[in-house]
């Protein structure tokens, strides 16, 4: 249940938020409770890869678990994103704080590609033991 968001969304929410925050991360967890624990029993019933795609497809059927697995892949998409957010305001605080100059972007869009590969090796590493 924990996201990238961890590390980025508190510093923006104490903004906000000051020391309300904590009020705000227990409401979510109770919010987020039932959902996680309900994915446990799942998990617990049909203990094969693919999480949410494998529960729907099994019961609803094929095209409900395609357009689940659509939509996962939509919002890892986002998540991605929001963490690639994240690293570039790092990237920006470390090259500001040291005084080098360099192309956030470009270091961002590096990192992606460089945990894409990782990633993409790492299920062909898997599948072949």
């Amino acid at each position: 249940m924990l996201g990238s968001g961890l590390f980025v969304m508190p510093a923006f929410a104490a903004e906000i938020m000051g020391p309300g925050i904590w009020l705000a991360f227990l409401l979510a967890a109770t919010v987020v409770l039932p959902g996680a624990l309900s994915k446990s029993e799942l998990a617990s019933a049909m203990p094969s890869s693919g999480g949410s795609y494998v529960y729907l497809e099994r019961t609803y059927g094929p095209l409900f678990g395609t357009i689940s697995g659509l939509g996962l892949w939509a919002s890892f998409l986002l998540k991605a994103s929001f963490a690639l957010i994240g690293f570039s305001v790092h990237m920006y605080a470390l090259t500001t704080y040291f005084e080098i100059e360099s192309n956030i972007q470009l270091v961002s869009i590096s990192a992606l590609v460089l945990i894409t590969v990782e990633t993409i090796d790492e299920k062909l590493v898997s599948e072949d033991e």
